[in-house]
């Protein structure tokens, strides 16, 4: 139940220590890489509702709403160009969109983590569905996880469920794969990548239940785990192989320790974890949006009481950006302000990119969804 309510606040708010090759700050610095984040401007939509994933590429944003399960197609000057409301029950329905994804050349695509995936027409109607050769083993998953990219003619998603193994059982993510990579012309899927001993997943041990998401560029494919601080690094022309852990090395990102009960738990109970909510790359750079989360001092005395107490974990939680430059290494942390609230994505790590304004924090009721243009500069 701890880890649905923690999936529920993230749908509803929004290296060096452990390589496989030693390297250092020192050795990777050369210069400054310094980076501040920038307010450029913000588009307002003419459309109120709950958004709670999206995707924006080549002009467009894609935008789901939850309340009404209707997905908005916008333009960046914040005009919508179509939207389209799905039943929830019968023909052409489907009832939890968590994944909303556009292709590299546009085409939309929607999908949920039972399983239901579509390639949607320009209107965002229906054009064909998406089968995966098994039935899917997974009850809960994040929206926005980040378990869905494009690759050459494939879709590499976490998509657990293969030879009916749970994902849920002790050993999962020691012992299985963790993706699929789904052939679209041929249908047939086969499974890619496994947990690399960089991770601490890889152990005997028991942690918090991590969501898993990936992040492809070039032909390289990131893996990481929510509450883990590290991004696994594999080559997808070779199969998947293994290339290299990255650590991220925040000042600060709690994380419950190795748990002596399979029904113990310490998220939300006593701490709220750090969490990476996405990486974006190209071959130059990675960023890294995180949170650092609450320690367990500030976590007990704070006596929280929950669902109602939710907004005060956005006042005591701080939210970052960190750069990964390959030449020079990490960044400074890069402080998000607090009304800034989810990033989707972004089309290039250097390149302007869209945040959905956090109205609930500022006090501000409108008839209107705000977006802010960000730009990571760096100085």
């Amino acid at each position: 139940m701890k880890y649905r309510l923690l999936l529920a606040l993230v749908a509803i708010t929004s290296f060096f220590a452990c390589t496989s090759s030693e390297k250092t700050e020192d050795n990777l610095s050369g210069g400054s890489n310094e980076w501040e984040l920038q307010i450029v401007d913000s588009i307002q939509v003419d459309y109120l509702g709950r958004i709670t994933t999206g995707d924006f590429k080549g002009g467009v944003g894609l935008l789901f709403d939850y309340t009404a399960n209707t997905l908005i197609k916008m333009d960046y000057e914040g005009n919508i160009i179509t939207s389209k409301t799905y039943p929830k029950d019968g023909p052409n329905s489907i009832p939890f969109i968590t994944t909303v994804k556009m292709d590299p050349e546009g085409n939309p695509y929607i999908g949920n983590y039972g399983g239901d995936f579509y390639e949607l027409n320009e209107d965002l109607t229906f054009k064909k569905g998406i089968e995966i050769p098994f039935k899917s083993q997974s009850f809960g998953g994040l929206m926005d996880g980040k378990s869905f990219e494009f690759w050459e003619d494939n879709i590499i998603l976490h998509f657990p469920g293969r030879d009916e193994v749970s994902p849920y059982t002790e050993t999962y993510l020691r012992d299985n794969f963790l993706l699929e990579k789904l052939n679209l012309s041929t249908g047939e899927s086969i499974p890619l990548i496994r947990t690399p001993k960089t991770s601490k997943f890889s152990t005997d041990l028991r942690y918090e239940r991590p969501s898993i998401s990936l992040e492809i560029y070039d032909n390289n494919l990131l893996l990481y785990f929510s509450n883990e601080t590290r991004i696994h690094m594999f080559n997808l022309l070779d199969s998947g192989q293994f290339l290299e852990t990255i650590d991220i090395n925040p000042n600060d990102f709690i994380q419950a320790p190795d748990l002596k009960e399979e029904t113990e738990s310490y998220n939300y109970d006593r701490l709220i974890e750090g969490m990476i909510y996405g990486v974006f790359a190209d071959k130059n750079h990675y960023v890294v949006h995180y949170s650092e989360g609450i320690s367990e001092d500030i976590f007990m005395a704070s006596e929280f009481k929950f669902p109602e107490d939710f907004p005060k974990l956005i006042e005591l939680n701080h939210f970052y950006f960190k750069v990964y430059d390959t030449k020079k290494g990490w960044s400074n942390e890069i402080p998000i302000p607090k009304n800034v609230d989810k990033v989707f994505a972004m089309e290039s790590p250097t390149q302007p990119f869209y945040a959905l304004r956090n109205d609930d924090y500022i006090g501000e009721e409108e008839d209107y969804l705000t977006f802010y243009k960000l730009q990571l500069v760096q100085k």
